[in-house]
């Protein structure tokens, strides 16, 4: 008899354990801080992916280096999720889009993201568009104003 309620106490109590590991997971990662959050401003309508971006204010959420982004407009209206970047090391300077002009259109490349050491490729330039920015193009770069740590 004492066998069986030892096994019983045995078998609760690594219930138990496992009940308070699972929570001690779930909470840790509910709360894991993102890897990158910033704010920015576009001037002008631009391409990010397959989105069109009207002109306005928005942020930029990463939550893992390995993850899209989030990009939602100030006022929540408009949510774009980014496909998987590509990585470099950084480019000296601040933290900022890297938007390139051909033609009429505009299209967000990079992030150059210095406070996780990266350099985020949205959009890498084929052979021809660096010869045509080269010949012409324009890039331009609009700053992203992160939170300080």
């Amino acid at each position: 008899m004492a066998t069986v309620q030892a096994t019983r106490y045995r078998s609760s109590l690594k219930l138990l354990l496992s009940v308070v590991f699972a929570t001690c997971v779930i909470t840790i990662a509910a709360n894991a801080q993102p890897t990158f959050v910033g704010k920015f401003t576009l001037p002008y309508e631009v391409h990010w992916g397959q989105a069109v971006l009207p002109a306005g204010e928005y942020s930029i959420r990463m939550d893992s280096v390995e993850a899209g982004a989030k990009v939602t407009s100030a006022d929540g209206s408009r949510t774009v999720y980014t496909q998987f970047p590509m990585f470099a090391d950084r480019e000296k300077g601040g933290t900022h889009l890297t938007i390139t002009t051909m033609g009429n259109e505009r299209r967000v490349r990079t992030l150059n993201a210095p406070e996780i050491g990266k350099l985020i490729i949205f959009a890498p330039l084929s052979k021809s568009e660096r010869e045509e920015l080269a010949k012409g193009g324009q890039s331009t770069t609009v700053p992203v104003v992160t939170a300080k740590k």
